[in-house]
């Protein structure tokens, strides 16, 4: 199967990284290696693999899974790159390789029961990793609250899950259990996000967390719990005649107060995490509209919107953390200046914000506003959720507008865009040509002065490397906002991915097994 390889992969190199830490520099080449390697892995999965176990076909691959953990290791690498050319996360690659194993693992699982597990246990082990030593006590408490928010999602998602795949027999209130099924795990999903009003433990966690694992911790990690989420509401409720319309009613009204007031909270921060987190917890809004549609249209728009959101998310947070240590501040005011000193920098915000929002016409805008019109049709209410949606653009405008601004001190004290090699190159002791040469230009007779000459080439190439890690980590943004309009544009096979079906558990042989909520099979009429 060509998932096996990617898990061999991903979760060998993590714990390689792992059990290499005492040795940085070998534990670094490991993991980045290991991210290189499982984004190949990924390239080379072929959808419709499918496993059996005990009889069972309980993994099978899929599209969307295969594009997810491709963009996922993609962005990974190039954000550890980035992280190395800024502040550097020991433990980085190895939570992004944990976490993606579990992620691709999950998705193609077809029990949404087990799926919920797999997707669970890689959220926890990745945020274990990302925590810094020595641990403070306030970076100990803020952990716990996100364990403890993670647990909890996972165990409301869990129940739901779990109480409508039993024999329901003749319960005279099983419509009643179906909307207190659904309504746990789409509450799970918001807690899980940091949607309203399950914000705070998210916003602490923005505030203190590197910004460069923001996007694993509440994007990417938090889209696959909503993936599994929306394949069984898909198949376990959308398809029943239920009335319910007061819990779809809950469902959307936390979506659409996620996006109004994250926009404008995002919009009043003055501290860039803060911002980074708030514009999650405002995208994140689009991805309750669709948990709130219940109905098959939603299946396509909602996980387009997941791949787009993290995409884009990744890019921000990686944007904030290069602007952080290239100018030594994340106080917006004091950022005066920012996009004159870095025109890349300037250049990957707009894309950005191109991916994010979009433009008539682009797959961004156009899934936008389909899930706002799906879920509340085009009266008053439609154009100001779309309106709040808008509101990404003011916390856009107004870095842009600060970037613009004279250079403040920070700023006039960074480094530029310009690499710097040749005053670092010019000292490095080589011999003239480079070598070894004439009568008695022996290798053996040369090999001390050879020798000494490669160590300062080395330490010459490291210093060029500290010169220009300006450059180098703003290249690394521009990247990631180039695959983020891609996403927002609608390439990178987005659409067509985002419509593959689900993976179905089969018993060998083909024939369909049988049960509703853990097979994702729909669950008969009560």
């Amino acid at each position: 199967m060509s998932l096996l390889p990617f898990l061999a992969i991903t979760f060998g190199a993590a714990a390689a990284a792992l059990a290499l830490r005492p040795l940085p520099r070998l534990s670094l080449a490991v993991g980045l290696l290991g991210l290189l390697s499982a984004t190949l892995a990924a390239l080379a999965i072929v959808p419709g693999d499918e496993v059996a176990i005990a009889g069972v076909r309980s993994i099978q691959t899929t599209e969307f899974g295969r594009l997810f953990v491709v963009l996922g290791c993609g962005t990974g690498l190039l954000s550890a790159l980035v992280a190395l050319a800024t502040s550097w996360q020991p433990m980085l690659p190895a939570a992004l390789l944990a976490a993606f194993g579990a992620m691709g693992l999950g998705l193609a699982i077809g029990d949404p029961l087990v799926a919920l597990v797999a997707i669970v246990a890689g959220a926890l082990v990745g945020s274990q990793l990302r925590l810094s030593r020595p641990m403070s006590d306030h970076a100990i408490g803020v952990a716990t609250r996100e364990f403890r928010a993670i647990a909890v999602a996972g165990g409301l998602a869990w129940l739901g899950m779990a109480w409508i795949a039993r024999p329901l027999g003749s319960l005279t209130l099983a419509p009643t259990m179906f909307g207190l099924a659904y309504v746990l795990v789409a509450v799970a999903v918001a807690l899980r996000f940091g949607a309203l009003p399950f914000h705070r433990w998210a916003a602490r966690l923005a505030a203190t967390a590197p910004e460069i694992a923001l996007p694993l911790l509440l994007a990417w990690i938090p889209a696959a719990f909503a993936v599994v989420a929306v394949a069984w509401m898909d198949r376990s409720v959308a398809p029943l005649l239920v009335p319910l319309d007061v819990e779809r009613g809950l469902v959307v009204t936390i979506g659409a107060a996620s996006i109004v007031l994250g926009g404008a909270a995002a919009w009043l921060q003055d501290d860039l995490d803060h911002l980074v987190g708030y514009a999650i917890l405002q995208d994140c809004g689009f991805v309750m509209l669709g948990l709130g549609i219940l109905d098959p249209g939603a299946w396509q728009p909602t996980r387009t919107w997941l791949l787009i959101f993290v995409m884009a998310k990744t890019a921000l947070a990686v944007w904030a953390a290069a602007v952080r240590v290239r100018f030594g501040t994340g106080h917006i005011p004091e950022l005066g200046g920012w996009a004159r000193r870095s025109p890349l920098l300037g250049a990957g915000l707009v894309l950005i914000a191109i991916g994010t929002i979009g433009l008539p016409g682009l797959l961004a805008w156009d899934v936008r506003a389909r899930l706002i019109a799906l879920t509340m049709g085009n009266g008053p209410l439609a154009v100001l959720v779309g309106l709040g949606g808008l509101l990404s653009l003011t916390y856009y405008v107004r870095l842009a507008l600060v970037g613009a601004r004279p250079p403040s001190a920070h700023v006039w004290a960074a480094p530029t865009d310009w690499p710097a090699v040749r005053k670092h190159l010019g000292a490095t002791g080589l011999p003239d040509g480079g070598g070894t040469t004439g009568p008695q230009g022996s290798p053996v007779a040369q090999h001390p002065k050879t020798a000494a000459a490669m160590v300062r080439t080395e330490v010459a190439m490291i210093r060029v490397w500290g010169a220009n890690r300006a450059p180098i980590a703003a290249t690394g943004v521009l990247m990631l906002s180039l695959l983020a309009v891609a996403a927002g544009a609608g390439w990178l096979g987005i659409p067509a991915a985002a419509s593959a079906p689900a993976p179905e558990p089969l018993v060998t042989g083909g024939a369909p097994s049988s049960g509703g909520g853990p097979s994702f099979q729909p669950i008969g009429t009560p």
